[in-house]
């Protein structure tokens, strides 16, 4: 055997091994499904009404809204880590672009090639095993897919592009206040629907820096907490360079960015997987 013909067998050998893992939680997309949730908080905590917190509420979500606002499409290369209940289920480089709010494309790579290819228009979810010459393309009708199966966490494509993009994704509500923390290190906004608290925002001392989000469904289960760990600037935009979005102990995704580019040219076709010909 010579050594060329080595080097193809181990890189089959991985890409094998990577797509082996990928389709296996990647199928369940379409098969939907429930699995356990962590991080009960008390659903409906008494919370005293203060008209002053409320309107300071209401001023600091306008600049939750108003983040990066002008930024319309982003590209990026990085790498991204899934681990599920401490183990490693995916490590491997990606590379991705999207232009809010709904539009996403992403490609995993192993060995150096394409594992697997997703795209999302706001219409439909595609994706496609791309080792294979002529692979078909699947896809199933979301506007704004649940990446659950894929992720071990229920976050929607909407998150994911709000959070690459330097942005809080923000929980619909009837009722938002703002208190300090009891540690006295900073302050958290309260989004709620009745006396429900669907998320909380954590802000420093100043109110004006915000690296973590906590998401909770109506019964005061945690969906998923997201961290900005590390920012950068790029363009005059403030975007994450390290990003980790978790579940409790039971699951924790990594993205860290190798390279951001702001503002880049995009085409419909981008967020869209063609069928091969033939």
């Amino acid at each position: 055997m010579t050594g060329n013909d080595l080097f193809k067998r181990e890189r089959t050998t991985e890409m094998r091994r990577v797509r082996a893992i990928l389709l296996a939680v990647l199928a369940a997309v379409l098969l939907g499904g429930c699995s356990s949730l962590t991080g009960v908080m008390d659903s409906r905590p008494e919370i005293p009404e203060d008209p002053v917190a409320a309107a300071e509420a209401l001023s600091v979500i306008a600049k939750l809204q108003q983040a990066n606002g002008a930024l319309k499409t982003f590209k990026g290369v990085g790498r991204l880590t899934v681990r599920h209940e401490g183990k490693v289920q995916v490590d491997e480089r990606m590379a991705w672009v999207g232009a809010p709010p709904l539009k996403l494309s992403v490609v995993l790579f192993a060995a150096s090639f394409p594992a697997l290819r997703m795209a999302g228009d706001g219409e439909w979810l595609y994706y496609q095993d791309g080792q294979e010459p002529g692979a078909p393309v699947k896809q199933v009708r979301a506007s704004d897919p649940d990446f659950k199966r894929i992720l071990s966490i229920p976050i929607q494509a909407s998150d994911i592009i709000a959070l690459m993009c330097g942005r809080m994704p923000l929980r619909e509500h009837d009722r938002a206040t703002i208190q300090p923390l009891a540690s006295g290190q900073g302050y958290v906004l309260l989004l709620m629907d009745g006396r429900s608290v669907r998320q909380k925002i954590f802000f420093d001392e100043t109110k004006s820096e915000t690296r973590q989000t906590e998401i909770y469904d109506s019964w005061g289960r945690l969906v998923f907490q997201a961290n900005f760990l590390e920012m950068q600037v790029v363009s005059g935009y403030r975007v994450p360079s390290r990003l980790v979005v978790s579940r409790g102990k039971e699951a924790m995704v990594q993205v860290l960015v190798e390279k951001y580019w702001a503002d880049v040219p995009v085409t419909p076709e981008m967020f869209v997987l063609a069928a091969p010909p033939g």
